[in-house]
């Protein structure tokens, strides 16, 4: 069993592959003050008792949570973690500038995407930052988009203005809001869905992709905008980043004979 696991900003993504093909996932949201034992508890209760960890890979966007995922890796799961850096050999050709200052988890989500619904292709992750990343039919990262999140900017909308409250995210199928948490939810969904179809058709036109380029769509919000971006042909992959790790993993280790 291969683990992959996806260090976020606001959420620790597991997934747990045999060979290429997924088994199951756990999502663990972490206190500030999470240690070792705290991600090994629910890690520990999920997994089978007959499991064989074969190796594990980490992408990462918290620094200061990537050893201590390490840490749990080698003493737990019995494995040296690969860790994804941008920079490595992977099959993709990373175009950013520099190479290294884009997110480890980027590039899983450009390398997964080209895999496995071909190029070129858009990938839109709907995580604590909104990003829209470009893959070329050559295989090219070729860059993206990164916008605030939408969780990030309810928050800031209840900081920032004094009458206004933090609301629950949830879709609202009118556009024009008759309350104040209407109206807010609605800046929230349908304000953030016309700025991704805006984003997606201004990064197609810019790099002269066909219309029907695939879309995929991933990250924590996507039950919310999956049926917002009905004017895009969306592809609809949750686990597209851990997919990517495996994928990456495969890649970068010896074993490279898995089905």
């Amino acid at each position: 069993m291969i683990v992959a696991i996806d260090i976020g900003n606001t959420t620790t993504k597991f997934g747990f592959f045999e060979g290429k093909e997924p088994v199951f996932r756990l999502d663990i949201s972490p206190d500030t003050d999470f240690d070792m034992e705290d991600y090994w508890r629910p890690v520990q209760e999920s997994l089978p008792p007959t499991a064989v960890i074969e190796g594990v890979i980490i992408c990462s966007v918290v620094p200061s949570l990537t050893p201590i995922l390490s840490k749990l890796s080698t003493q737990k799961l019995g494995n040296k973690p690969i860790i994804l850096d941008p920079t490595a050999p992977v099959g993709i050709v990373n175009r950013y500038c520099p190479p290294g200052d884009v997110g480890a988890d980027r590039l899983a989500n450009a390398f997964a995407a080209s895999k496995t619904y071909g190029a070129p292709v858009i990938v839109v992750d709907l995580g604590t930052a909104i990003t829209v990343d470009a893959i070329s039919e050559d295989a090219e990262y070729l860059g993206g988009v990164i916008a605030p999140g939408v969780e990030m900017a309810a928050e800031a909308l209840s900081r920032r203005a004094a009458l206004l409250p933090h609301v629950t995210l949830e879709p609202t199928e009118a556009v024009l809001g008759t309350d104040t948490l209407s109206a807010i939810r609605s800046g929230l969904t349908h304000g953030f869905a016309a700025m991704i179809v805006g984003l997606v058709e201004k990064v197609k036109k810019e790099l002269a992709f066909p219309q029907r380029t695939t879309i995929v769509l991933t990250g924590g919000h996507v039950s919310i905008f999956r049926n917002l971006l009905s004017e895009l042909p969306v592809t609809v992959d949750p686990d597209l980043t851990l997919k990517g790790l495996n994928l990456i993993y495969w890649e970068m280790s010896p074993n490279t004979n898995a089905e």
